[in-house]
């Protein structure tokens, strides 16, 4: 279900940047909407998350990052960093996980966003 991606991302996150120089802080809603994900949606979601979870960890240099989770008629995680911010015109050429996190959000119907904000932004969207 919904609420059990939304629970298992917070707990694996938190659990994530245990024993690392950066804070984690989770946001997620009082309640979460009933409803049953595919299990390559969850599975897309979740890599996804991971995938930006370990460039905060690797590049941003950042103190504190902040997940918030929005569940109402889609499912919008932001994931935001207090660190250096991404140089969105000097990506490595051959770095795939942002592309990867492309394509597995429009794999499965959703979009990804990331920016530069005081620190990088990213921001996963799944129509529920």
């Amino acid at each position: 279900t919904l609420d059990n991606l939304v629970s298992y991302i917070r707990s694996w996150s938190l659990e994530y940047f245990d024993n690392t120089p950066i804070a984690c802080k989770v946001n997620v809603p009082d309640t979460i909407p009933e409803k049953e994900l595919a299990g390559d949606k969850r599975r897309n979601i979740f890599l996804c998350v991971k995938e930006t979870l370990n460039n905060v960890l690797k590049h941003s240099k950042a103190e504190l990052v902040t997940i918030t989770i929005e569940a109402n008629h889609s499912l919008r995680i932001e994931i935001a960093d207090n660190g250096a911010g991404i140089d969105i015109q000097n990506l490595r050429q051959f770095g795939n996980g942002l592309k990867n996190i492309a394509r597995r959000m429009e794999s499965i119907n959703g979009t990804f966003k990331i920016e530069n904000r005081n620190g990088t932004v990213t921001t996963l969207e799944l129509p529920l």
